[in-house]
């Protein structure tokens, strides 16, 4: 008689099992944090260590990071190479009933190449004053990859998340896409943007471009800083499958906009 097989993260109670909100809100939280804490251990004595770092994205979903080798958790991480972060944002009231997002994973150092050259444009375009530091000799990009993570939605709304429900990995071919379509709608189409975030944020910036874009959504900068994440309807599997995205969010924009 063969036995049950062991329940997934998302199936142990007492959490929620994850729904396309739930995800969607996970995304988001990654995708609008500047920042996170990440939680390393220390060896030989094996103790634990939070420090707080700035982050990015890849087109998987995977998370980028810069970190420098004089730092305690980059030696950490040379030492024992799986970590945890904390996102989130922090506003007034009760910190316990604000959504956050904690993930696991494993960290690998990226060498010179076109991964890391990915990372790298990919993290200073969501934190371009990074330019001012990134070449130092002591730093160096790692990406985390997401194993699992926890998502806190508030008050009994926890959904334990498995690697499918935050990651998907694209084709060679959309990542080859990803410059081309940015610069599209950041040149040609930028009217479109701010309206598509205009119905979905509640915001008074008008200049908005495109700084990172996945096969989920993307991630945009106004011209004073603010960063969003905007999902698509619906994933995109080909490359020619942007535009159809995109037009699709335009024209609920413009929907929402005449029923105002």
């Amino acid at each position: 008689m063969s036995e049950d097989p062991e329940p997934t993260l998302s199936e142990r109670a007492p959490y929620l099992k994850p729904d396309d909100a739930a995800r969607a809100l996970a995304r988001r939280l990654l995708g609008e944090s500047r920042h996170a804490a990440l939680a390393t251990v220390t060896m030989p004595d094996g103790q634990p260590l939070a420090t707080r770092v700035a982050l990015s994205t890849l087109p998987s979903g995977d998370v980028v990071l810069l970190l420098s080798d004089l730092s305690e958790h980059s030696r950490a991480l040379a030492s024992h190479p799986r970590a945890s972060l904390l996102v989130g944002h922090t506003a007034p009231g009760d910190g316990l009933r604000q959504p956050r997002l904690t993930l696991r994973g494993h960290v690998v150092r990226l060498v010179p190449g076109a991964d890391e050259a990915r990372a790298r444009a990919r993290y200073l375009a969501r934190l371009p004053e990074a330019a001012l530091y990134a070449d130092f000799a002591d730093f160096a990009f790692y990406s985390l990859t997401i194993v699992d993570g926890l998502l806190n939605a508030g008050f009994a709304r926890a959904h334990q998340l498995d690697r499918a429900d935050l990651c998907r990995d694209p084709s060679p071919e959309m990542e080859a896409r990803e410059g081309a379509v940015i610069r599209h709608m950041n040149e040609d189409h930028a009217d479109s943007l701010s309206r598509i975030i205009a119905s979905q944020r509640t915001t008074d910036q008008t200049n908005w471009r495109i700084a990172t874009l996945d096969p989920l959504g993307f991630e945009a900068l106004s011209d004073t800083g603010d960063l969003v994440r905007i999902d698509f309807a619906q994933g995109v599997v080909k490359p020619e499958g942007y535009r159809h995205a995109f037009v699709r969010l335009a024209q609920e924009a413009q929907t929402k906009q005449g029923k105002a």
